[in-house]
């Protein structure tokens, strides 16, 4: 019984890949080599996303402070989490695989989120207007729910999970794992609202990983890895979200105790910090200048008479979350575990840029066209919205964890239970 509890505990498979951009929480025994077999996770999470940390890191009651009238981004996200831990080639002698055990999982994900208050209010103006003149951009809408990004990772135990005698393992005081992962950027992608069930930017990542257990019924698990951002070719919301997101370097760290028959408490803190984001071809933002209005051409179009630097890159300085919370796991069973978890932020920091504008002589004229005379205006700062918000609110998880058993996933000759 001790020893098939221990095993169900290590089903807590941990994921440092996200939901529309936000982290997940550390669980305890996430990295404990598991018996061969087949694991499944599925989480409910709630974000109101009502408050983010601004570009100074001072905490703000609007998602996006430049506007005057509060903005929210509210998000509830469903995970299914499938992991397989097996050996690989333990019957061949090579050198590094043989001679440990591996896992691999995979994550769907489906994302409600929809956008409330002053820039809900900027898209409906927009619309009904129908004065923009960026492709689309009559279109504007406040949510892009739907399936989110697809997750894949795979990883192998440096210490503590041996390829022989695994079978015969009572527990594991102490691992060591290195794994590697990437976004598949499938998710449902609405180039013409601030928030998207995916991210529409593959990304890779790796990261080194420790499970111990100290001392009886305790649990500590720890990670550091790096995540690099491929280009976003599409960004969304007139280009208001990067371009090209800065890499990520992340840490998380999580204590768990057993407190009675099947419950286990859980205290953990996890961090990251992002290098500067970049914003390209920014057709106007929400907080254009005031008198940056619509002229018609000859050719029956309509242009800004200002709009921001054409061609210009902007850029922000990076991101930066910590984060600290506490979790309950109960097991129903040496199968079935719940789990519930809550977590606060503790500090931030958010994306914002210095935006140049440019006026145009005479108003309304193509930019590169003979007698079009670009002059510099003003200087407003702007918020990045998707990847470049980290927000100041609470959120809540509950988690089911299923083991479909203890088994070998693949066949092995001359192999018993």
């Amino acid at each position: 019984m001790k020893r098939a509890l221990t095993l169900v505990l290590g089903a807590l498979a941990t994921s440092t890949a996200a939901y529309a951009g936000v982290d997940d929480m550390p669980r305890f025994a996430r990295n404990m080599p598991l018996y061969p077999g087949m694991y499944f996770n599925a989480h409910w999470l709630s974000d109101d996303r009502d408050a983010v940390y601004d570009a100074d890191g001072a905490e703000r009651d609007n998602a996006i402070p430049t506007l005057a009238e509060p903005t929210e981004f509210p998000m509830t996200a469903l995970r299914a989490e499938f992991q397989w831990h097996f050996p690989m080639f333990e019957t061949y002698d090579l050198l590094w695989f043989s001679a440990r055990t591996h896992f691999a999982r995979v994550q769907l994900n489906y994302v409600q989120t929809e956008t409330r208050g002053g820039l809900a209010s900027f898209a409906a103006d927009e619309a009904a207007d129908g004065d923009s003149d960026v492709d689309n951009g009559d279109d504007l809408r406040s949510d892009g729910s739907g399936i989110g990004d697809v997750f894949l990772e795979y990883g192998g135990y440096i210490l503590g999970s041996p390829a022989s005698g695994f079978r015969e393992r009572q527990g594991t005081p102490f691992a060591l794992l290195i794994a590697f992962g990437g976004n598949l950027p499938f998710g449902v992608y609405d180039r013409d609202a601030p928030v998207s069930a995916g991210s529409n930017t593959a990304w890779i990542q790796s990261r080194l990983a420790l499970h111990a257990q100290p001392w009886a019924g305790g649990f500590i698990d720890a990670e550091i890895g790096y995540r690099e951002y491929f280009k976003n070719q599409d960004s969304a919301y007139m280009a208001m979200d990067p371009r090209q997101q800065g890499d990520d370097r992340f840490w998380d760290i999580s204590i768990g105790q057993r407190l009675g028959q099947g419950l286990y408490l859980t205290a953990f803190a996890s961090g990251r910090d992002g290098k500067p984001n970049q914003y390209q071809d920014l057709p106007f933002a929400p907080n254009s200048p005031a008198d940056a209005e619509p002229e018609d051409d000859p050719n029956g179009t309509q242009n800004y008479d200002k709009l921001p630097d054409p061609g210009a890159a902007f850029y922000d300085n990076g991101t930066e979350r910590t984060a600290a919370g506490i979790g309950l796991e109960y097991f129903l069973g040496q199968r079935w575990r719940l789990g519930l978890h809550y977590e606060t932020p503790l500090s931030g920091r958010s994306g914002a840029f210095d935006i140049q504008w440019v006026e145009r002589t005479p108003a309304g004229c193509t930019v590169g066209s003979s007698g079009c005379q670009l002059a510099d205006a003003e200087v407003l700062r702007a918020d990045g919205t998707g990847a470049s918000r980290v927000y100041a609110s609470d959120r809540l998880m509950i988690s089911v964890n299923y083991q479909f058993g203890l088994r070998d996933v693949f066949t092995c000759p001359g192999c018993s239970i």
